[in-house]
């Protein structure tokens, strides 16, 4: 506990202790006016930045920093260059510390205490702030005399004009800021939507897996029995009996991570998406794979109709798995291009993915939507790359939504899929 709070305590102090470098240095940036001594510097500018984006320190602590710091800094300097006497110098630090010093109370008495805040106020506070501050380092350099209107005149308009440029600065920065952090948001978004659809496409085959599981669980039991009746080995029988029961335990554990996946990623918990959200999620999130990969293909979307699709998590799946297969297609090619249309069919739509790739033979088309078929491994280790897989794709098109997927293609000339979905699966949510 102690080290956390030493810390956060000397996190604080490298805080203030920036800010004060940082104003220090840009104290250099001055402009002498109306009396000796007085200069109207950059580094008010900064100051009014360093305390709006460090709200959670004490004002008056980084208003003690900046005073000790900047004008001791440029009393330094005034020193060595002999521009002034000693006395003079003297006098240039304590007005330039009262500054600081009048800037940072007011500044804690008149925002940094009160528990609502905005913008508005911000504005007005560092106005009253610079203009009250100066006057009082002018009014320590006249020795209270001699006011002039003209000196008031020159004071509040630096403070406008210091102050308007600082807010500039803060909302800027604020903006690009938004700006930056709407943009990580956008792209966790795509990856959560592109991890749930590829984690719901393998539930819904694990679903599936459960019968051909039961199967191997009933054969292997009856072949138990069936051993029982016989004059072999008994641990033939026993065999048999353990293999029902181990794969009695995978059934198990396929239902518990079905039970658990299937129902977070359910249609209950998740909102339906526009159908031109779900070209532009799929097609954002397969552009920014591009980038990575420094591949260069277009791809081009042609939507004619709009639906609000339940499933949504499936359609994701089936164009993304699709997409990719042209992108494939395209890694030889210097000028790939992928055009994605969608148009209405009355009760169903079509959407073509077609590209201009090495495309397919006669052999391979007729073999890709077969299970387990795959053109997709590491020559190096043998492995086949993941994915659902064209055979699961049309398992998809057909068994959720209801519809077909067929495919043309031509060596060297590209290939286009056809994919028809029906449009009452897409609008309602269909248990499977």
């Amino acid at each position: 506990m102690f080290n956390n709070l030493n810390f956060v305590s000397w996190s604080r102090i490298k805080r203030v202790i920036l800010a004060a470098i940082c104003i220090s240095l840009a104290s250099q940036v001055s402009i002498s006016t109306y009396t000796l001594g007085f200069t109207l510097t950059l580094s008010v500018f900064l100051l009014p930045v360093f305390l709006y984006f460090n709200a959670d320190l004490n004002p008056l602590v980084i208003a003690l920093g900046v005073a000790l710091s900047s004008p001791l800094f440029r009393g330094l300097l005034l020193f060595i260059s002999h521009d002034a006497s000693n006395i003079n110098i003297l006098q240039f630090i304590m007005t330039d510390m009262a500054f600081y010093l009048m800037y940072g109370f007011l500044y804690y008495v008149l925002y940094w205490r009160k528990s609502q805040r905005n913008n508005s106020i911000f504005f007005l506070t560092i106005l009253l702030c610079d203009y009250c501050s100066n006057l009082l380092e002018v009014s320590l350099l006249i020795h209270f005399s001699n006011y002039t209107y003209r000196l008031f005149q020159i004071l509040f308009i630096t403070a406008l004009i210091r102050s308007l440029c600082s807010c500039l600065i803060i909302f800027l920065y604020r903006y690009f800021t938004l700006l930056v952090r709407d943009e990580n948001h956008e792209q966790r978004y795509l990856y959560f939507i592109w991890v749930a659809s590829s984690v719901k496409s393998e539930v819904y085959f694990m679903k599936k897996s459960i019968n051909d599981i039961e199967n191997v669980m009933k054969n292997a039991y009856q072949l138990n029995q069936a051993l029982s009746q016989t004059s072999l080995d008994p641990k033939y029988q026993t065999t048999a009996l353990n293999i029902a029961r181990d794969v009695h335990e995978i059934k198990k554990d396929y239902q518990n991570v079905i039970s658990g996946l299937g129902d977070y990623f359910s249609e209950r918990n998740n909102q339906p998406m526009q159908l031109a959200d779900i070209l532009r999620v799929t097609t954002s999130y397969i552009r920014q794979s591009l980038k990575k990969k420094s591949q260069q293909v277009v791809i081009e979307v042609y939507n004619q109709i709009d639906l609000l699709v339940v499933n949504h998590y499936y359609v994701v799946s089936i164009l993304s798995n699709l997409i990719f297969n042209s992108i494939d297609a395209l890694q030889h090619q210097s000028h790939g291009l992928i055009k994605i249309t969608v148009s209405d069919q009355g009760r169903n739509i079509e959407i073509d993915i077609s590209d201009n790739g090495q495309g397919m033979d006669a052999q391979t088309l007729a073999l890709i939507f077969e299970p387990g078929f795959t053109t997709k491994y590491n020559q190096n280790t043998g492995n086949v790359y993941r994915g659902i897989g064209l055979s699961h794709v049309k398992v998809l098109v057909e068994d959720i939504f209801a519809g077909s997927i067929n495919v043309q293609s031509q060596v060297n000339q590209g290939t286009t899929f056809k994919v028809f979905l029906n449009k009452g699966r897409l609008i309602n949510e269909v248990d499977k």
